[in-house]
């Protein structure tokens, strides 16, 4: 397929997980991909495997790092045709914090009544919040934002807002990535109504438990649960997301606009 052939595709956190698979995909179908990376070294390595393409260093959580990072890439590569804004992050204190407990509780479950409180919200920083919704949030808001100040003067362009089911339903235990999330699909829904009539397309995938570096270092009841609560009976692979986002960015997807598409292996089937 060369559904992107000679368009040029901007992905952010290209240079590794979902991000370098979604880097992969597009340039297999034609793109000249650029995968934006706070680690300018991980972006670099994913490009080298591709036809062309750039590395380009972006801190998403500062507007001015952005705009940088888009007028670098248009003056390298030429017009942005497709925004993927992927890049995530987590307060890895929260996550060392909740995880045992998370997995105290699983264990308690299985045998009566949880006893065993999280603590998740009320042990939550106010730089832990900060940082996570700076890093989701506020960079999907910096990266559509630049994207269509370049892409609304040819009236054309595709972008693509990761979010997570854990927008849609909540993930006990998270609520700054949830709050987020859920931020991601309703900045995604109006976005995409303002600027569809200036030929640009917003969409947003929302996957459910996907099998990155991060969740292989996940051993035990955890990664066990996660399998057991998806129908589908295993976790999805990144290639099966960046599938969903090169339809979205593909004129395939021509008549989508604001939706959520959400690979996720039947562990939520309403959004």
């Amino acid at each position: 397929m060369t559904r992107f052939e000679g368009k040029v595709a901007a992905v952010t956190g290209g240079g590794s997980g979902i991000g370098a698979a979604i880097c992969r995909r597009l340039a297999a179908e034609g793109a000249i991909v650029a995968a934006l990376d706070l680690s300018v070294d991980r972006a670099q390595e994913i490009v080298a495997e591709l036809p062309g393409g750039a590395a380009i260093e972006v801190d998403v959580s500062n507007s001015e790092s952005f705009e940088e990072a888009l007028t670098k890439l248009e003056s390298d590569l030429g017009p942005l045709a497709v925004m993927v804004n992927n890049a995530g992050a987590l307060a890895m204190s929260h996550v060392a914090r909740i995880n045992p407990l998370i997995e105290q509780q699983r264990a308690e479950q299985a045998v009566g009544p949880i006893t065993t409180p999280l603590d998740a919200l009320v042990r939550l920083t106010d730089e832990e919040w900060r940082f996570v919704l700076s890093v989701h949030l506020d960079g999907t808001f910096y990266g559509t934002r630049a994207a269509v100040r370049r892409m609304a003067e040819r009236r054309a362009g595709a972008i693509v807002n990761m979010a997570s089911v854990c927008g849609i339903e909540g993930c006990t235990g998270h609520p700054h990535y949830s709050a987020a999330k859920a931020g991601v699909l309703g900045f995604t829904r109006a976005t995409a109504k303002e600027v569809i009539v200036q030929g640009i397309r917003v969409n947003a995938i929302a996957p459910g438990f996907i099998d990155t570096s991060r969740t292989k270092a996940e051993v035990g009841v955890a990664r066990q649960s996660n399998v057991a609560r998806t129908p589908a009976g295993r976790l999805g692979a990144p290639e099966e997301v960046a599938a969903a986002v090169a339809f979205l960015a593909s004129d395939d997807a021509s008549f989508f606009v604001g939706a959520t598409v959400s690979p996720n292996g039947g562990l939520v089937t309403a959004v």
